[in-house]
């Protein structure tokens, strides 16, 4: 079950105006697939092979399983931290896929939830999950270097990452950490990010000065009822939040991706009940008495898919060429289609489930009894222009479940009485061909289907 969260934060998610700024730790990065391990892990092996290896002794470093520590016994004795960063599982760091809380903090970005995450972190667990989500308008900072590209969605790698090929500017030493940030980079983005008006943390087990004094600073000059801080931890207590002196209203006790999940809980809510709305608009607007009626229940399937996936699947219906498509202007596009797949259901009396892949699978008595996909010409492409994304969306569809019917709206003009060209000029169009891969689908109107209800019961088996 997703977490119960705070009001003043799930208010925060509602309003998508990028109140929000996130702070994660290694917490966030032990959990599957990332499956990193937390600094204690790495500090006691690191000692061990610097030990080995003659670069330190035992009992030079006070805290072996403090990783600033290792760090610092280093630093004493050498004048530099590079054996320690280079023991680090580097690859790991950099390879390191991003678990769901990673995609769904990626996804909240894109939907104007949270303005800015800053990791403490070294791995590209997140910049991975920005990738995968095509969120090309989030900017990443891995270090000063790259201030200048500070926006309006922003991650920021705090102590620097993975990529970073000075091992001497990675922030590990205890006094790296507890006082050579101040006056400093990290000073100053410290306090732009904290200032937002909700902050989480997650994933910190011990305080962070950076973190912790400004936090306060923040906390001392502005009204309490305008600045809430909340930390995110599966444990009761934490020396991070014990360090912040908070109110216990101001412990959320879960794991990361449930957290998370919870976050993504609140919007799916709020854009459930705003595609309902887009629906019902463009019902009264073309007349289409009765419809709307049956949209909260499809709406209300599709957004039970999760964030992650329903950004997916907005994107292969609305032909988008990235990988995740956030709710914006083109919702009463996808109104459109559901209000087109409700005609189906009652025509053909079965029910719709969606696939991440886009695909509607038609449900009857518990049989899947057919297979559509939706598409739409977002009231700009002709019909000819249509058929070739849509085939190219087709063929990335696995030959075991790739549909012979496709539900399209938002055509502009008239079904034209010729086929369009064929995408293939050399050899024409090909139906079945074992190079080119497919049959051709039968590309259906939702406007057809409302004049001739009964083409619906042409689409199940």
């Amino acid at each position: 079950m997703p977490a119960t969260l705070p009001p003043e934060l799930l208010r925060a998610i509602a309003e998508r105006s990028g109140r929000i700024a996130l702070v994660v730790g290694a917490g966030c990065s032990v959990e599957a697939p990332t499956n990193l391990h937390l600094s204690t892990f790495y500090a006691q092996q690191v000692h061990h092979e610097l030990v080995l290896d003659g670069l330190l002794t035992v009992g030079e470093c006070t805290d072996p399983s403090d990783l600033s520590a290792v760090a610092s016994a280093l630093q004493t004795k050498h004048a530099s931290q590079s054996g320690l960063v280079k023991r680090l599982p580097r690859n790991a760091f950099r390879m390191a896929q991003p678990n769901s809380g990673y995609l769904i903090a990626a996804a909240l970005l894109r939907e104007g939830v949270i303005h800015s995450i800053l990791t403490l972190n070294f791995d590209l667990a997140l910049s991975t999950a920005l990738g995968i989500l095509s969120a090309m308008e989030v900017n990443v900072i891995p270090g000063p270097q790259a201030t200048d590209q500070l926006g309006t969605a922003t991650v920021i790698y705090l102590h620097r990452n993975v990529d970073e090929a000075d091992p001497e500017r990675w922030i590990l030493t205890a006094e790296a950490l507890e006082h050579e940030w101040e006056g400093h980079w990290e000073e100053v983005i410290a306090h732009r990010v904290l200032s937002c008006p909700v902050v989480v943390f997650a994933g910190l087990g011990s305080p962070a000065a950076v973190l912790t004094k400004t936090v306060t600073r923040v906390r001392d000059a502005v009204d309490e009822n305008q600045h809430h801080v909340f930390v995110v931890d599966p444990a009761a207590t934490t020396d991070f939040e014990a360090a912040l002196h908070l109110p216990d209203t101001a412990h959320v006790e879960s794991g990361w991706s449930n957290f998370m999940e919870g976050m993504a809980k609140r919007l799916l809510a709020e854009l459930t009940t705003e595609l309902e709305a887009a629906g019902r608009e463009l019902c009264a607007r073309h007349s289409w008495d009765g419809e709307a009626d049956h949209l909260a229940a499809l709406s209300d399937r599709l957004h039970s898919m999760g964030v992650v996936a329903l950004g997916r699947v907005r994107a292969k219906w609305l032909l988008d060429t990235q990988q995740y498509a956030p709710d914006d202007s083109r919702r009463p596009l996808i109104a459109d289609l559901l209000l087109g797949l409700g005609l189906i259901e009652r025509a053909a009396s079965v029910e719709a489930h969606f696939r991440e892949d886009g695909l509607v699978e038609l449900h009857s008595g518990g049989v899947i009894c057919g297979r559509l996909l939706l598409a739409s010409g977002s009231g700009t492409l002709r019909w000819s222009a249509l058929e070739a994304p849509v085939l190219e969306l087709l063929g990335r569809i696995s030959t075991t479940v790739r549909p012979e019917n496709v539900l399209v709206s938002g055509v502009v003009g008239h079904r034209p009485p010729a086929p369009a060209p064929p995408e293939n000029l050399v050899m024409g169009d090909v139906e079945d061909d074992i190079v080119l891969g497919f049959q051709r689908p039968r590309i259906l109107a939702v406007d057809e289907i409302r004049s001739d209800p009964s083409i619906a019961e042409g689409l199940v088996a």
